[in-house]
């Protein structure tokens, strides 16, 4: 069994697929949120998928790290991927993506000297995946206020980080974000997006996102630029995610890698897109499926010391669903349930 444990607010991100459609992942996956997997006594005998991990604090992440240490002393064999004090914080990742010599350019503290970047630059916050806050900074008194004009808490530890402008133009001259997707052993391209704009997010509602179904289709087929993916996730210790780069001079760039990944369901793209979205769906959820393969069998659950005992109550018609389903310890079915709740729009 797979466990996937995400932020109460971002599970959508694997749960828009899961429960949506039938797949043998059904009564072979869960999903918890960190305050169930802090606070449940006993937790399933399974292989853990940590996500979400830009969104926790220095506190919470000891606290999972330290539940996920008692974890494995009384279940050696529940493999962790993506063990937040082993990722870090992205600016560990896009500082240890420097080191490695995979990325030419460098994201780092607010608090940096101006001097020390190279220009243009942009602000972002680090805890996020809306992407830059500011236009192109030109130079170093511009960013000197671009800085002070942050609220005063946002100037302070790693909330806010500065990132030095890659010119991601492709042979079109358009702005172009590659991804790739890591689960586990499995790697597969999952986007290329073009925009006219230097944000390029691959949002169709974006008017200046510029599709190419036919040459997204052949690059999700290929297996190019993989051998760097592979070293670049490795160098972030991320075993699970979707890196976000470009091709500068015929390098891969990574701009990001988001450990909780949104799977964007084929039905909701449009006509031209599906072909695209089905691949990345099915290649994902093969993934998943050859790595359930490798988990601990059958699903038992396991007294863990270190619980904090304070379960969430969800008053909604999914957690109720959620609180039966855990009292009959069949949360493992909970996708299949939910797929049902879904089809009778009880969710």
């Amino acid at each position: 069994m797979i466990t996937f444990v995400a932020t109460d607010d971002h599970q959508y991100t694997v749960r828009d697929v899961l429960e949506t459609r039938d797949h043998p992942l059904h009564g072979r996956i869960m999903i918890l949120g960190y305050a169930e997997f802090l606070a449940f006594r006993r937790l399933p005998r399974s292989i853990y998928v940590f996500v979400d991990l830009e969104r926790l604090d220095a506190a919470a992440a000891r606290q999972v790290v330290d539940r996920i240490e008692a974890l494995q002393k009384v279940c050696p064999d529940c493999k962790v991927l993506n063990r937040p004090d082993r990722v870090g914080t992205r600016l560990d990742v896009m500082r240890r993506l420097h080191e490695a010599g995979i990325n030419d350019f460098r994201m780092l503290p607010v608090t940096t000297p101006p001097e020390a970047f190279r220009y243009p630059v942009f602000l972002r916050r680090a805890d996020d995946h809306e992407g830059p806050k500011s236009a192109l900074i030109e130079t170093p008194q511009a960013l000197r206020e671009a800085v002070a004009a942050l609220d005063p808490a946002d100037r302070q530890g790693d909330r806010f980080a500065i990132t030095e402008y890659v010119d991601a133009r492709n042979h079109l001259g358009l702005h172009e974000k590659r991804s790739y997707t890591r689960v586990h052993d499995r790697l597969f391209p999952s986007a290329l997006d073009q925009s006219q704009d230097w944000v390029c997010k691959g949002e169709y509602t974006d008017p200046n996102t510029r599709p190419d179904p036919q040459r997204e289709l052949a690059f999700l087929q290929s297996n190019a630029d993989i051998e760097v993916l592979r070293a670049a996730f490795d160098a972030a210790h991320l075993q699970y995610g979707r890196a976000d780069y470009a091709l500068v001079d015929g390098r891969p760039q990574i701009f990001e890698i988001n450990s909780n990944p949104w799977l964007e369901p084929p039905e909701q793209v449009p006509a031209e897109a599906r072909a695209g979205a089905e691949h990345i769906v099915q290649a994902w959820i093969d993934a998943l499926a050859q790595l359930a393969d490798s988990a601990p069998a059958p699903v038992t659950w396991l007294d863990v010391p270190k619980a904090t005992g304070k379960v969430p109550r969800g008053l909604s018609r999914r957690g109720l669903a959620r609180s039966i389903l855990r009292g009959l310890n069949q949360l493992h079915n909970e996708t299949q349930a939910m797929q049902l709740m879904r089809r009778f729009k009880l969710i």
